[in-house]
């Protein structure tokens, strides 16, 4: 029996409802809508196969342990493509030379030497960004490669023209972002990280493991009483900070919420978070301070003890309490930090802490327990561990035993 012209219309009517609504189905599970810290519900797609990201090392390292660094396809930042070389003189003559340093994340993937950058000085470029056709930017505000971040208005301003290319915007905010310095920020940063690629379980691990590590070392010296903490000077050497009639440069900010809030101890240099101030001090500031501690950080090349106390450009530096009783370590190699915290950030607090409770972490060997953090936090063998060790500039703890 033919069907009736009103049967055959129905049939029609029903068939495009059901593509339509087929097809409106299959949409909606082709994306997902996850909440960034901005608080702000970004559509994304639900498989992505490419990401860009602006940060210098947080959100590419929590991407690679999650296995999904392969879909990176462009960096906001150059400190995550390049290495570097060092060679410092020493007062006998011999010259310590240093290769291969790098982030950690660059050396777990050598692409990343290839991958284009969408920022430089003048900030990001917009072509180049489109170009790349990216599924999703990931921007960690308030890292060096979005240092401007921290206004409100800036970030903003780039967001909408990256989302006026077609392309949602992911947002985290780093510590400088914050009102004050402190780490309790930073699982949430991961486990956004792992909600935008589906793997918030693994997200949750990583985010305990390093809970954990900082936690481990904050229970050695919560109880240290006022009259027994040392006053730690964490200072950047640089032929730049010599140049300009300084001894280095001064840190703060989040290396004062780790020497006073996480290892217990005091800090010997203070400003206000925010505060714009270089930190230069000369010879005679460092002396008046006259540290206990002394942390060598690289935000301004890399530095180990060794220099301070054999370079000749220290030689005056050996009456400083600090150099005297042999009280001076070596932050790991860090190209780009900008007080935004990475993913190591527990070997800092190790290093600090050591150096500053030598007796209540007498059991912990800093060059062995680096090694196992890096087996245990990016899951590689003793080999790859080492070597980390090594581009990270730590075998001075191997030679010092420390």
């Amino acid at each position: 029996m033919k069907p009736t012209r009103g049967s055959a219309a129905y049939i029609i009517l029903f068939l495009f409802f059901f593509f339509t609504i087929g097809i409106q189905n299959l949409a909606a599970e082709d994306y997902r809508v996850i909440t960034d810290l901005r608080g702000e519900q970004v559509r994304i797609p639900a498989t992505l196969h490419r990401i860009v990201t602006i940060d210098d090392g947080l959100t590419e390292g929590i991407i690679t342990l999650l296995g999904e660094s392969k879909k990176i396809v462009g960096l906001g930042s150059k400190s995550l493509r390049k290495t570097s070389s060092y060679t410092i003189p020493s007062i006998s003559g011999k010259d310590y030379s240093y290769t291969d340093c790098m982030n950690p994340v660059r050396y777990l993937n050598p692409r990343f030497a290839h991958l284009p950058l969408v920022k430089d000085a003048s900030g990001i470029n917009f072509e180049t960004l489109a170009s790349l056709e990216p599924d999703v930017v990931i921007i960690r505000a308030g890292s060096c490669s979005a240092s401007w971040g921290t206004s409100s208005q800036i970030l903003t301003k780039n967001i909408t023209i990256i989302e006026s290319l077609g392309i949602p915007v992911v947002t985290l905010f780093a510590p400088p972002c914050l009102d004050t310095p402190n780490l309790n920020k930073i699982p949430e940063e991961i486990r956004l990280i792992g909600q935008i690629f589906g793997k918030e379980e693994k997200a949750n691990q990583i985010a305990a493991i390093l809970q954990n590590s900082v936690k481990a070392i904050q229970d050695r010296t919560k109880d240290v009483p006022e009259s027994q903490k040392p006053r730690v000077l964490a200072l950047g050497l640089s032929s730049k900070a010599r140049s300009a009639g300084g001894a280095g440069n001064a840190r703060s900010g989040i290396i004062k919420y780790y020497i006073e809030e996480i290892v217990n101890a005091k800090s010997a240099y203070n400003v206000k978070y925010h505060t714009p101030d270089t930190g230069l001090l000369s010879a005679e500031q460092v002396f008046a301070i006259n540290p206990d501690i002394l942390i060598l950080t690289t935000s301004f090349g890399y530095h180990p003890p060794e220099e301070i106390y054999n370079a000749p450009y220290y030689q005056d530096f050996q009456d400083l309490k600090a150099v005297r009783e042999k009280n001076v370590s070596a932050l790991p190699f860090t190209p780009s930090n900008c007080d935004a915290s990475r993913i190591e950030h527990p070997i800092d607090l190790m290093v600090i802490a050591k150096t500053a409770y030598p007796d209540r972490f007498a059991d912990i060997k800093v060059h062995q327990w680096v090694l196992d953090f890096y087996q245990t936090i990016y899951g590689v063998d003793r080999k790859t561990a080492k070597k980390l060790r090594a581009v990270q500039l730590l075998d001075w703890t191997v030679e010092s035993d420390f």
